[in-house]
């Protein structure tokens, strides 16, 4: 029997499953079980940390253990963890027309009884999803290259990503700025690639802007910006990952140059609207 959210409940012989908000659970408990795998949790973590306004969560129990929840960010972004039983009992709790998934492979059957896949989250990938692989790197793996000019970039280097970049990158690159750690490799005084984290827990930081102007890639500039980035990552004791597209080979093979280690995360990326 299913019973009406928040209360919903569905029970298999002596197994139950329980659907709850996060606010019908003692936080610290949702935290320890996401803190036993930050890598797989890790956008979990930092938004409840930091974005907890932005933030909602559904969790399935099955007898008062986790079993598996989703997660909602800013009414646009949707991540999928746990049992596929779990999720099956949780995507009813979703309720916006249009969203973009980050989901474990083996819910892709059941996001798509509820939703139609328009396209995948990169654009590098074929085909209508992106099978993103989790990458790591430290201090024993990394090996820093850096063949240009590079620097830490600040809001006084605005001016510099504005022409490399254009203005729609203003706004979005100053708030990265202020919260983060934001390099630039130059080329003849010309800012030519960027790399980027905004985005840490304790000792562990996710990259998640890495860039070269159209014009020079293929030179080896996000090497070393991303080099730099990671280097002092590395020197402030975190361990660093990134999500990047199985079928985006030039960045693969910039972060694999540099000490990336595949960590055997796999996850599917896509916008998709409701049936």
């Amino acid at each position: 029997m299913v019973e009406s959210f928040p209360l919903d409940a569905r029970c298999d012989g002596e197994d139950c499953l329980r659907i709850v908000s996060i606010d019908e659970v003692d936080e610290d408990f949702f935290l320890n079980y996401l803190y036993s795998d930050k890598i797989l949790h890790f956008f979990t973590i930092y938004d409840l940390k930091f974005e907890r306004d932005k933030t909602k969560v559904w969790i399935a129990l099955e007898d008062e253990e986790i079993s598996g929840y989703i997660f909602e960010f800013d009414r646009r972004i949707v991540h999928t963890h746990g049992s596929v039983g779990s999720i099956e009992a949780l995507m009813p709790c979703i309720d916006l027309e249009e969203y973009v998934f980050a989901i474990e492979p083996s819910h892709f059957s059941v996001v798509e009884r509820f939703y139609r896949i328009v396209e995948p989250s990169d654009m590098e990938s074929r085909g209508r999803v992106t099978n993103f692989l989790v990458l790591k790197v430290n201090h024993n793996t990394f090996r820093c290259v850096i063949k240009h000019s590079v620097k830490r970039l600040g809001i006084e280097d605005l001016d510099d990503i504005f022409r490399s970049f254009g203005g729609d990158w203003r706004g979005r690159v100053k708030r990265e700025i202020e919260r983060g750690f934001f390099y630039g490799a130059y080329e003849d005084g010309l800012l030519a690639s960027i790399a980027a984290c905004s985005e840490y827990i304790e000792d562990l930081a996710i990259i998640r802007g890495v860039y070269t102007v159209p014009s020079l890639r293929n030179r080896g500039f996000a090497i070393s910006a991303t080099s730099a980035l990671v280097r002092e990552l590395l020197d402030l004791g975190m361990e660093v990952i990134l999500w990047v597209a199985r079928d985006n080979l030039p960045a693969r093979r910039v972060y694999e140059k540099i000490g990336f280690q595949d960590t055997g995360y796999r996850l599917l990326g896509f916008k998709a609207v409701k049936l």
